[in-house]
């Protein structure tokens, strides 16, 4: 009986161990998605109006079409 509970505590222990680096994965996958939509919106801004007319947007567009407002 006492194996059974030892064994059911490391049981429980590796899946709260689970969930916190699903959790943490989960950040990391946040961040990533953030910071590559952020360098999209520089790369945007940083082109002149010309070019952005010429993809279909204004300067004004760009923060909507990369966050998706």
């Amino acid at each position: 009986m006492v194996v059974v509970v030892a064994d059911r505590a490391v049981e429980m222990r590796d899946t709260a161990g689970m969930d916190f680096l699903g959790a943490a994965r989960r950040m990391v996958g946040n961040v990533r998605w953030y910071l590559n939509r952020r360098k999209v919106q520089k790369r945007l801004e940083a082109l002149d109006d010309r070019l952005l007319e010429d993809i279909g947007l204004n300067r004004a567009d760009i923060s909507n079409y990369v966050w998706g407002r």
